[in-house]
């Protein structure tokens, strides 16, 4: 497994001028934000969305052939990238803790770190979450067909959103109140419940990106 991070690496190191800009983008709006949220946000999600590209690099040119003629299983691989993408989330997240911190102290700013780390405690469980979502698709589907397939996954989420709205008013569905007593449940007991379902979905997740392996013709 250890070949496939350098091979991986290698691959981002490709693109390090993509990386840069993504900092440095993230650096400039980051100067004028007031919710400091937005900047580990966009950082998680440009990284991984990064490190799905790997996938279509290795299945480029029969790449998989290749691969998986070499002492790698695919349970391997597809370990590897999960755990890739993990590693991913939590490197962006550092990254954007020092951005925040170096703009926070030139503009004499002073940082809520309690709310703050619980932002980024959320926000890596929201990232695994939409690794959980994206991976299989990218397994299934290449770069390509993704976007198209993404695109109609949007627009599922969008109608059963709308259709969710209609059904709360029509059945006087009091939001406010729900999202009360959510907030008062204690933050170490939300955390711990979302770490618990993202796991869950990361496992089933793993299984079904494992199933569309092995089912890949080489």
């Amino acid at each position: 497994m250890r070949g496939l991070y350098v091979k991986d690496i290698h691959l981002l190191v490709k693109q390090k001028l993509f990386f840069l800009a993504t900092i440095f983008l993230t650096v400039m709006n980051s100067y004028n934000l007031e919710s400091l949220a937005i900047v580990p946000a966009l950082m998680l999600f440009f990284f991984v969305t990064v490190i799905f590209t790997t996938v279509s690099y290795d299945e480029m040119n029969h790449g998989f052939t290749f691969l998986f003629t070499l002492p790698i299983s695919r349970k391997k691989y597809v370990a590897q990238k999960y755990s890739l993408a993990l590693v991913g989330s939590i490197v962006a997240l550092l990254l954007s803790v020092a951005i925040v911190l170096i703009m926070t102290t030139i503009q004499g700013k002073l940082i809520d770190l309690e709310n703050f780390s619980f932002t980024l405690i959320s926000l890596f469980i929201a990232g695994s979450f939409y690794i959980s979502l994206m991976m299989p698709i990218h397994f299934k589907f290449g770069e390509e067909k993704k976007r198209m397939i993404m695109i109609i996954v949007m627009g599922v989420i969008f109608f059963f959103a709308f259709l969710g709205r209609l059904m709360i008013e029509r059945l006087g569905i009091n939001l406010n109140a729900i999202f009360q007593r959510i907030s008062n449940i204690p933050i170490l007991l939300t955390l711990t419940i979302g770490f618990i379902a993202a796991l869950a979905v990361c496992i089933i997740s793993y299984s079904l990106s494992l199933r569309i392996i092995g089912k890949k013709e080489l």
